[in-house]
């Protein structure tokens, strides 16, 4: 049983490069950490200091009680699973599942009975004898993890493991690791810039932008209270609507719509606002607020279809989901907004104010 803990965590490789900036947070037993984020933020190099692959420019790590800051990669206790799986081609699975432990010169003995019991968790007890060339994508990550698994580690490390894969393949494999992992009760951190693989399998999600940490929370919370605007657009699938309007008075305008404004401190010259397509729906006469326009897209996505309509005396455009078997007309469409559902951001920083 380990804690796994970042303290100030910088790592700069050169005047202005720094992809990690100032990292800390806390992973705790049987917590699933994904690393989110789009290519560059600095998610990969967070994930190879605390394999001791980089070297941090300052900050610690530390696993429980040990500070492993300076530790050498084979002195911490962790595995890594590789996005290339990086498996021995000229051995068989059962020898790269065992290499670790005969590394760590573990008895003959032992290292047949923890091969035999993790290649049976995962299935592989009938491919033993083949090798890698022999195996199939979703087989050979299988191994990958069966490596990690037998070496029964303190810390998860695990770096796009499910991206050389195909969708349906995907699907399944994500499924078999949230299992997995839910039985080991030990720190996972798991690196990804798929938002599906992030919200499915994490307990904890840090999503990052430019070697910081923008918001750190369940996936839940998340995908309906993100603390800026660049999680509100890079959480969600479609992704959020959002929308810079003016004030007047205490109302936010943009074209023909307008909406009352929250209770702010001060009133702004001018707020952001983000929707996601599934809080809009079809107006009725009982709905207060509501936004016109034309539709000029449709995107067919088999249980529903998403259309994208430019409002009213604007050129900025809204997307809603909607089911296929409901009647509507492209022009001049009228869209009701659930009140609730509306996220409100500074026009300015970007941050949440509601």
């Amino acid at each position: 049983m380990a804690t796994l803990k970042l303290q100030s965590l910088r790592k700069q490789f050169a005047p202005n490069v720094v992809p990690v900036k100032d990292i800390s947070l806390t992973v705790e037993d049987g917590e699933f950490l994904t690393l989110l984020g789009p290519s560059g933020c600095g998610k990969s190099t967070l994930l190879r200091l605390i394999a001791g692959l980089e070297q941090p420019t300052a900050g610690q790590i530390v696993v429980g009680e040990n500070n492993l800051t300076h530790a050498p990669p084979g002195d911490r206790n962790m595995a890594m699973v590789f996005q290339s799986y990086a498996l021995y081609p000229h051995m068989t699975v059962a020898e790269n599942i065992a290499a670790s432990l005969k590394i760590r010169k573990t008895p003959k003995p032992e290292i047949q009975q923890r091969v035999s019991t993790v290649a049976e968790t995962l299935g592989l007890s009938h491919l033993l004898d083949r090798k890698p060339g022999q195996l199939s994508g979703g087989q050979r990550q299988r191994v990958a993890l069966a490596r990690a698994l037998v070496r029964n580690p303190e810390v998860f490390l695990l770096d796009e493991p499910l991206s050389n894969l195909d969708a349906l393949l995907r699907e399944q494999v994500r499924e078999e690791l949230k299992q997995l992992f839910e039985t080991q009760n030990k720190p996972v951190v798991y690196v990804t810039h798929d938002q599906t693989e992030a919200m499915t399998l994490s307990s904890k999600v840090a999503v990052l932008l430019d070697g910081l940490v923008q918001q750190l929370d369940p996936p839940s919370r998340i995908y309906t209270h993100p603390a800026n605007k660049f999680v509100a657009g890079f959480v969600g699938s479609p992704q959020m609507n959002l929308l810079s309007l003016k004030c007047q008075g205490y109302r936010a305008i943009l074209g023909e719509f307008s909406l009352p404004l929250p209770s702010l401190s001060s009133q702004p010259e001018a707020i952001d606002i983000g929707i996601r397509p599934e809080d809009l729906s079809l107006a009725t006469e009982d709905d207060e607020i509501t936004v016109r326009g034309d539709v000029f897209l449709v995107e067919n996505f088999g249980r529903e279809l998403l259309a994208s309509m430019k409002i009213n005396g604007s050129n900025d455009v809204l997307r809603i989901l909607i089911e296929p078997d409901r009647q509507w007309e492209k022009e001049g469409l009228k869209l009701a907004i659930n009140p609730h559902r509306i996220h409100w951001f500074d026009a300015k920083t970007g941050d949440r104010l509601n």
